[in-house]
């Protein structure tokens, strides 16, 4: 394998993070994440994901720990089947940390731009729920959304139904609403900003407000997030390309080949080498939905193969606190924007959407991107009047939020208020709720770990985990190796000699549980994974050899003649309590770091 290796420094450091996690079961993390990524699998499943001298008891055998230290999640599903899965930010740390794409960049002047990104998702969402506050989403008697009102909502983003198309999304009243305001719409659903309601959909002004209040990379991180979780099939090979392109080696700004990262997640057997020809054209529709999302811009370099690159890398570790500005008092740090005296304003794109908010009750929005450009009319204070806001306020929040207002824009504003008068008591756009003060709860239904969407929108091609509940009880030593303790004790302690009969109830047993036998041949001891058993009295048995100094097996074919002694190799199992009972998770906490 190439796996890039951590530096002794970064080893030693998560070691200490991960004291008592035994060394194989960073192996068995790997061998299952590369079989299984974030999908859930059960215990009979693990054979899928062994390889080499790490076999299927090994992988049963790690499950415990990886449970302890939170690197699986184990849960029931509506059967009741017990299920096991990566959590998604554990997936990243892997994905991060141990498969590291070294590619080299492409240089620029060999690429030729064919898809730019576009101004961002957070921009999107947020013209969109401006326009849904001043004029709402009433719905038909079937739960419909008005044509019109569709229309009006999609010209309010730069995402187009040609973005998404690529990623085949499936939604309700998929005929009337087209993809890129399905996806919006969801978003805003699965965020809980914006709620269904049998006459109209409602703003959800305390949610808009913790929302509103990030800056563009919290919401950058929290969004990607979730469209990771949400728009990516239940297929491991597709989540690797995903986990993959994504990887923080990547620089942003600089060209990289898509053709050379497919062919390294094949080499790293992430990737099947004859990939079906629809993951091909769904990763070219998730590369187009990055740049629609304003992450992402594709090109084809002069050789004849596709490039991306990163215009801004969302963060992976999602929406914190620490994500705000802060100044070095550790309070919020609010850039301001430019009032000029032609009655346009300048909104550079670090002043905050929950500053933008206020300007789009009292001015019209001419230009947005991430630098907008809003202007001051009689007919824009005549409409913030309408909605709620009059001139005084409008001038407090200019002077409040801006490097200064010009002496005749300040003039106009009292005049044009004087004008037109008092806003009336029906108060139209929504305000801020200003007392909003923590962060919301990210988690996921029945307390299970969620990395992103909770799946309240109505978009998610994953694997729907609703009906999963967190099943916390610890393996059972009968779950991990049926039957143990019918099989005699000498079978497993100490490597002797036994009797054709004996030795093929051995075979049979080592075979049934995927673990080692040690074979004594020729006054050498061997490990050999036995794989099929043919015969009767005169049997034979197919399987890996592995000799001492070796990794790599070799096929062979075996009788008991060929071998002196033997002993079935059980792989330790650690932390066993008195009742025999295997830890199981622990109720919460965050998971240890592994290297």
């Amino acid at each position: 394998m190439n796996r890039e290796c951590m530096t002794s420094k970064e080893m030693q450091g998560r070691e200490r993070g991960a004291e008592g996690f035994p060394p194989a079961a960073k192996m068995a993390l790997f061998l299952i994440f590369r079989r299984f990524a974030g999908l859930s699998f059960k215990l009979e499943h693990l054979p899928k994901a062994a390889e080499g001298r790490t076999t299927a008891a090994d992988l049963r055998a790690a499950v415990p720990a990886l449970l302890r230290h939170r690197y699986l999640v184990s849960v029931r599903n509506s059967w009741g089947e017990r299920l096991f899965y990566i959590p998604q930010e554990i997936a990243d740390m892997i994905q991060g940390e141990w498969m590291q794409p070294k590619l080299e960049p492409i240089s620029g002047s060999e690429i030729k731009l064919i898809r730019e990104a576009k101004r961002g998702l957070a921009l999107d969402l947020f013209r969109s729920l401006v326009w849904i506050a001043k004029y709402g989403i009433p719905v038909t008697a079937k739960g419909g959304i008005y044509q019109r009102a569709l229309v009006k909502l999609s010209g309010q983003t730069a995402l187009q139904p040609e973005d998404v198309t690529g990623l085949e999304l499936s939604y309700p009243h998929q005929e009337t609403i087209q993809a890129s305001t399905a996806v919006v719409l969801d978003l805003l659903l699965d965020m809980e900003l914006i709620i269904q309601a049998p006459k109209a959909w409602q703003l959800n002004m305390q949610a808009i407000t913790f929302w509103l209040e990030q800056n563009v990379d919290g919401m950058n991180a929290e969004l990607y997030r979730r469209v990771q979780t949400k728009y990516v099939p239940a297929e491991a090979g597709l989540q690797h390309l995903v986990y993959a392109l994504s990887s923080p080696f990547f620089v942003p700004g600089e060209w990289y080949s898509i053709e050379m990262l497919i062919q390294w997640l094949q080499e790293e057997r992430l990737l099947r080498l004859d990939p079906p020809e629809e993951w091909r054209r769904w990763l070219w529709g998730w590369i187009e939905a990055m740049c629609g999302f304003g992450w992402l811009e594709l090109g084809c370099h002069n050789a004849g193969g596709r490039a991306f690159r990163w215009i801004e890398q969302p963060r992976r570790l999602g929406l914190a606190q620490d994500a705000l500005h802060r100044d070095e008092d550790g309070e919020t740090a609010e850039s301001g924007f430019c009032v000029q005296p032609d009655f346009e304003i300048i909104v550079p794109t670090e002043v905050s959407f929950a500053c933008r908010w206020e300007l789009e009750a009292i001015s019209e929005c001419i230009y947005a991107d991430r630098m907008s450009v809003y202007r001051l009319t009689r007919e824009s204070i005549a409409e913030g009047i309408r909605l709620g806001r009059s001139w005084r306020e409008a001038l407090r929040q200019l002077q409040r939020s801006s490097s200064g207002v010009p002496d005749n824009v300040a003039l106009a504003l009292e005049e044009w208020g004087r004008e037109l008068g008092e806003p009336g008591e029906l108060r139209v756009f929504p305000r801020l709720d200003g007392s909003l003060s923590k962060l919301p709860e990210l988690g996921g239904p029945n307390g299970i770990p969620q990395s992103g969407g909770n799946g309240s929108g109505w978009i998610f091609c994953r694997e729907d985990r609703s009906s999963y509940r967190l099943f916390d009880t610890g393996l059972e030593r009968e779950e991990l190796f049926p039957g143990l303790d019918q099989v005699p004790a000498i079978w497993l302690k100490t490597a002797r000699s036994y009797h054709s009969s004996t030795a093929r109830e051995m075979v049979s047993q080592a075979m049934k549980w995927h673990v080692m036998l040690a074979l004594g041949i020729k006054g050498e001891m061997y490990e050999y994974l036995p794989a099929g058993l043919q015969g009767g009295a005169d049997w034979q048995v197919t399987g890996k050899l592995f000799s001492p100094n070796s990794s790599e097996g070799r096929d062979a074919v075996l009788t008991p003649e060929n071998w002196e002694i033997m002993r079935l190799l059980l792989p330790e199992i650690v932390a066993e309590d008195r009742n025999g009972a295997i830890a199981g998770n622990p109720s919460a906490g965050k998971p240890n770091m592994l290297l």
